[in-house]
């Protein structure tokens, strides 16, 4: 019975350990974004003179414990956006994460105890298993041409309404989407060129799914056109 009763405190103290490391990285991570993060910019020169904070949260990441449900959505959503910009200080300075040869689908990360890319996290977890559009505007590949960044960790909590928020912000970003009201074209980000089948099978379903975010809805029997990435450094200036 003694046996018992100790196996049954282990197990629970194990159970109360990975939650309270879960508890943790989302907490640091919160803290971490808005230590660096202001306007969607990262000030990556000073994570490069001081690291520490940064090489924690990477620790953390390599060593996260999985439930394998839902709530290891947030997780992979925070873990991606942190090692791209893990990746930029560790390259930095750069101009760019094009200036990185295998940015995205050469250098490996430790995730949750496997050697991932960046493109593994984002497409053979994220789009595959969770099947949501709005992670193109969560997930930011260190570059201006992106969705902004958000200075908020996504957690288990306030994964969906900030899914939510930021799609909304993008989608009425007039960076973002470029109304041309005279030429009765819109130009749209090449994200919806390069993922279009996470929006729908044409460009006026692309459009359909940006409408379904925007204050003020953009005409159906607009062109929807498509503008050049701007591949340059989302640094703070």
């Amino acid at each position: 019975m003694k046996t018992f009763s100790f196996l049954f405190i282990l197990l629970a103290s194990f159970s109360l350990s990975l939650t309270a490391t879960a508890q943790n990285f989302f907490s640091d991570t919160q803290a971490f974004l808005s230590n660096c993060v202001e306007d969607g910019r990262v000030d990556y020169a000073s994570l490069a003179d001081d690291p520490a904070q940064l090489n924690s949260l990477t620790r953390q990441i390599a060593s996260y414990q999985l439930k394998g449900d839902r709530s290891d959505f947030p997780f992979y959503l925070n873990a991606y956006n942190v090692m791209v910009i893990k990746s930029v200080v560790d390259a930095y300075p750069i101009s760019s994460p094009m200036d990185v040869d295998g940015f995205f689908d050469k250098n490996t990360f430790s995730v949750a105890g496997k050697e991932m890319t960046l493109n593994d996290i984002e497409n053979k977890i994220i789009r595959p298993v969770y099947n949501d559009a709005r992670i193109h505007f969560a997930l930011v590949c260190g570059a201006i041409g992106c969705p902004v960044l958000a200075g908020e960790a996504f957690t288990v909590e306030n994964v969906n309404d900030l899914l939510n928020a930021r799609t909304k912000k993008a989608m009425n970003d007039n960076f973002f989407i470029r109304v041309d009201e005279k030429k009765s074209t819109v130009f749209i980000s090449k994200i919806f060129e390069w993922y279009q089948g996470d929006f729908g099978a044409d460009k006026a379903a692309v459009l359909e799914y940006i409408n379904q975010y925007r204050n003020h809805a953009i005409p159906a029997s607009y062109t929807v056109d498509y503008y050049e990435y701007d591949w340059t450094l989302n640094a703070k200036k």
